[in-house]
């Protein structure tokens, strides 16, 4: 009877993790709109460029400053995606301070994400879904096994709860986090409920469309299996070094002391604001840029441009160490390297390959399987968030040999890489 009674206390507070993630990242996407809308009234004033792009600037720059500040001042473990700190948590049985992280990630994601900052907010909802699996559990006082898969039960809600794909959380949970994650059946269960639950609730708000709308594509023919291949390695050689610079990138953010990290993240958000502003697409979370890339037939030096622009942007972003993910950010890059790619292999191979699309696709799901090497949930979360169900056969091959072409050349997993700049935790 008592384990029984533990079995179903855990799946309740389970549905309540869901529920107040699911809550808690349909508001952040609501507002995140919102300052995106706000960022498009001020880039349709082109011809107030005088007043406009200062005023851009400044407000971009002490968005980003402030947003750093919250996370140096209150919760330095707030900074970056986050699920490098929960991987942590779940590994060494500590708390997250949810008292601090949940405020100082929602403010600050808010300041630095809906600045137009190239940043994510996928990491930063995975990160407040473990807070509040902290909160509901009770810090572990009683009983760690239940405070431990409350945590992981709620990154897997804020995957689900972002992206709109509760598969994809799921596996993301015993996938990326297998070796920290718990797994048993009771685990399982728990974790499966709690990311289905957040997506019944963001859907309740947003709708059911998918993540990524008007990305579904025909299968191509089985001879093209071999071109998805070679774009498998070359997302493979590309997330390598993505992951050596960002980490390059992490570390001269560390060294900067004193007021130098203010004046560094002041000079890069002004330069992104800059940079969007010229070029829309360029600078923010990614979303926006995927929809403009699939819906626009932009020619093939304009996509290799946004490609770099967006690789370099990322990099620095996330280098200033306030809070925001690389998972979209990374989608972003695959698609218009994938574009790229499928643009020059139609000039080659007319006959084999109708939409350059299909290689974007492909694109999104190979990059994150070489970066955070979980190539299953990047096969499941592609497809969730652009229900391109045909595209399964593609996308295993592209992301397999990217994953593969990666582990080859020495890279490991990014978030591995990032917990080695790792914060005090309490």
């Amino acid at each position: 009877m008592s384990l029984i009674h533990n079995s179903n206390t855990l799946l309740l507070k389970s549905g309540l993790v869901g529920l107040l993630t699911g809550l808690v990242a349909a508001l952040f996407h609501s507002l995140l709109d919102a300052a995106d809308n706000w960022q498009q009234i001020l880039h349709r004033n082109i011809d107030e460029l005088i007043i406009v792009l200062p005023l851009l600037c400044i407000l971009t720059a002490g968005a980003v400053v402030l947003s750093l500040f919250l996370v140096k001042k209150f919760a330095p473990e707030a900074s970056g995606s986050g699920i490098q700190q929960v991987e942590i948590t779940l590994k060494e049985q500590k708390a997250i301070r949810w008292q601090r992280v949940l405020p100082v990630k929602f403010v600050g994601g808010l300041l630095a994400i809906g600045s137009g900052m190239v940043l994510g907010r996928e990491g930063p909802t995975i990160h407040m879904g473990s807070a509040l699996g902290t909160m509901v559990g009770g810090e572990g006082r009683r009983d760690r096994f239940q405070h431990h898969v409350l945590i992981a039960a709620g990154a897997a809600a804020g995957l689900a709860a972002a992206f709109n794909a509760p598969l994809a959380g799921l596996i993301f949970v015993t996938e990326e986090m297998r070796d920290q994650f718990k797994y048993n059946f009771h685990s399982l269960m728990a974790v499966t409920l709690s990311a289905t639950t957040a997506v019944i609730v963001v859907q309740l708000f947003t709708g059911q469309q998918p993540d990524i709308p008007n990305a579904s594509f025909h299968c191509p023919a089985l001879p093209t299996l071999p071109l998805f291949a070679l774009l498998g390695v070359c997302f493979g050689v590309i997330g390598t070094q993505f992951n050596r610079l960002l980490i390059c990138g992490v570390s001269f953010g560390k060294r900067l002391k004193g007021p130098k990290p203010y004046l560094f993240a002041a000079i890069v958000a002004s330069s992104i604001a800059v940079a969007g502003y010229f070029f829309p697409g360029v600078a923010g979370s990614g979303h926006n840029a995927l929809e403009l890339a699939l819906n626009n037939d932009f020619n093939t030096r304009t996509m290799l441009a946004f490609f770099i622009l967006r690789f370099f942007s990322s990099i620095f972003s996330y280098s200033i160490g306030t809070p925001g993910g690389i998972f979209a950010p990374m989608l972003a890059l695959g698609t218009f390297f994938g574009l790229w790619y499928g643009h020059v292999i139609i000039m080659f191979f007319p006959s084999l390959v109708e939409y350059s699309g299909v290689f974007a696709i492909g694109g999104m799901g190979a990059l994150f399987a070489a970066t955070v090497q979980a190539p299953i949930t990047g096969i499941v979360l592609i497809v969730e968030m652009t229900r391109s169900y045909e595209l399964i056969l593609p996308l295993m091959v592209t992301c397999l040999s990217a994953s593969l072409v990666a582990n080859r050349m020495g890279g490991r997993p990014i978030y591995s890489r990032l917990a080695e700049f790792r914060p005090e935790l309490h």
